[in-house]
């Protein structure tokens, strides 16, 4: 696709040279972490099986971190967009010969190439954290695969959707009101935070089809489980994978065609 490589790596090195931007993209997933494990860490104590016997809270958190952070920075990659319209550079790249598409999909890439250096800072320091993250049953290759796996699948999702939200928008201010509006509601009609035996009937049934959803219990089955991970919760695994990538497909489609046709200056 003409001129997402070098549109990718434009990207980058904004994020990368922005020194604030730099360091708080990779202290923000700590606090994450050790404030939620933290806080609601007794409800391991209360009952170990509402946290799927998990052998600490942190372990059983871990997935729906490394989802919350995929989703939110995610969320954030169609406000460049709009930026990149208000300040100029958008401007030129229409000028260029190349895809329009391009110009999109590469906020897209940049934010997931972000995200993937969160969740190994995020891991490590799981790792470091008193009563942390604890592979009571072995880690493996494949359960490594499922968690990137995870993490960009849910991450493309929502860095299309709000890629194409930002695509007409020209105030900022427009877009932080949509993402206000709907990150809260993700994050708390899923298992990302807690598990579906804390949860209200009604609010459990409408998290078993957020996506949020299946990226956290797909993490979190292979963290919990390791090496002993059972056929079924293998097929559980790749249902709710494959949910995603559905998804992610469907929503690969739809930039490519709203970018081509409506991108505007």
């Amino acid at each position: 696709m003409s001129g997402l490589g070098p549109l990718t790596a434009r990207d980058l090195k904004k994020w990368y040279r922005n020194p604030v931007s730099l360091i708080t993209g990779l202290i923000q997933p700590f606090f994450w972490l050790a404030l939620f494990g933290y806080a609601f860490s007794k409800l391991g104590t209360i009952d170990p099986a509402a946290i799927d016997n998990a052998p600490s809270y942190i372990t059983f958190l871990l997935g729906g971190v490394l989802t919350i952070i995929g989703l939110f920075t995610a969320m954030f990659s169609g406000v460049n967009i709009i930026f990149d319209r208000r300040l100029g550079p958008l401007s030129r790249f229409l000028m260029s010969p190349i895809h329009r598409s391009s110009i999109v999909f590469a906020k897209i890439i940049s934010a997931m190439v972000r995200i993937l250096v969160q969740v190994g800072i995020i891991i490590l320091a799981a790792l470091i954290l008193p009563n942390g993250l604890i592979f009571a049953h072995g880690f493996t290759v494949e359960g490594a695969l499922v968690i990137v796996t995870a993490v960009v699948l849910v991450a493309f999702i929502f860095s299309s959707m709000f890629s194409i939200i930002a695509v007409r928008i020209t105030r900022p201010d427009t877009i932080f009101g949509i993402l206000n509006l709907v990150n809260l509601p993700l994050l708390f009609t899923s298992y990302a935070m807690f598990p579906p035996a804390l949860m209200a009937g009604w609010l459990s049934t409408i998290a078993q089809y957020n996506p949020v959803s299946w990226s956290a219990e797909s993490i979190r089955t292979v963290i919990i489980n390791g090496t002993t991970l059972t056929a079924s919760q293998g097929g559980q695994v790749l249902t709710w994978l494959g949910g995603l990538a559905l998804l992610a497909v469907a929503m690969l489609l739809i930039v490519y065609f709203v970018s081509e046709k409506e991108i505007r200056e």
